[in-house]
């Protein structure tokens, strides 16, 4: 009796966890996912920022001319101007310490990335320039105690010609896409997560992301998982169960991108260039103007 009561709990514990962490299919069935096997370049086509910066607009323009799909980062400005840059701070990017949710535009746009010539472009740049050439997977940036523009991005995707989908590591953001946006595919970030520093309720935040057991919050159309901590048994769980669309992110080395092929249907790729026939790394980019 008391085994059977043992595998009982058992049985719905796991139960438990498949409702928690199933992901929506419905789409992929439906064939409404972005194009599989396509490449996507990490923030642009860029080169480590000497000559072409990340999430500028020669490194989307690159990309762009060169067929692969561009992944990017979207925040706001102080004064709500949608802008693509990944850091919360402009430290690393522009050398102000200052997060980006705190600058105005007028003068954000003033500053220079990683020493280049260019500005951080604003999101209607960007979709401007891309113009439906090539698939966007738009990452949303949430940072502690700000809002998110999630009504503004859509409102701005809605109107864009090509073929896009959303992303965020914040389960809250695509819900927010999910009950308000429907239409638009979206994708949960994730990856195990070993942070530290951080306080209890945070290590339980990122046990439930790395876990996937946000996905009850934002049933996510795909997942994007890092590839360095892909082994992690609830994504293998999941992804075998499930069979969602899969993206990894964010690969560096082609024997790696050699293997991971055959094993998801989006490559986040940076520092080398991904082809139909294999793969081609070079210590001087052609894209280099």
């Amino acid at each position: 009796m008391v085994l059977f009561w043992l595998l009982f709990v058992l049985f719905l514990l796991c139960a438990l966890y498949i409702f928690l962490a199933a992901p929506n299919i419905h789409r992929r069935k439906m064939k409404l996912l972005p194009p599989p096997r396509v490449y996507y370049a990490h923030r642009g086509l860029h080169d480590g920022n000497v000559h072409v910066a990340e999430n500028s607009l020669p490194a989307f323009r690159a990309a762009a001319e060169l067929g692969y799909g561009i992944e990017l980062d979207v925040r706001e400005t102080r004064d709500h101007v949608l802008v693509v840059h990944h850091d919360e701070t402009l430290e690393r990017s522009c050398g102000d310490k200052r997060p980006v949710r705190d600058v105005p535009w007028a003068e954000l746009c003033e500053m220079r990335l990683f020493g280049t010539d260019e500005h951080i472009p604003t999101l209607d740049e960007v979709l401007a320039l891309v113009h439906g050439r090539v698939p966007l997977i738009i990452e949303i940036k949430s940072d502690r105690g700000a809002s998110v523009p999630c009504e503004a991005i859509r409102d701005r995707l809605l109107r864009y010609p090509g073929n896009y989908c959303v992303e965020s590591f914040d389960p809250f953001v695509l819900r927010w896409f999910r009950h308000f946006a429907p239409r638009i595919i979206r994708g949960q970030l994730s990856c195990a997560f070993s942070i530290p520093g951080l306080s209890f309720k945070e290590h339980l935040q990122r046990l439930a992301l790395t876990n996937l057991l946000t996905n009850c919050i934002a049933r996510p159309d795909f997942i994007a998982y890092g590839y360095q901590t892909d082994a992690n048994i609830s994504f293998r769980l999941i992804a075998s169960v499930f069979r969602p669309m899969l993206a990894v992110w964010t690969v560096h080395d082609v024997e790696k991108a050699r293997e991971l092929k055959s094993r998801y249907d989006i490559l986040i790729f940076e520092r080398f260039y991904p082809t139909d026939e294999g793969f081609d790394q070079e210590e001087e980019p052609s894209y280099v103007q």
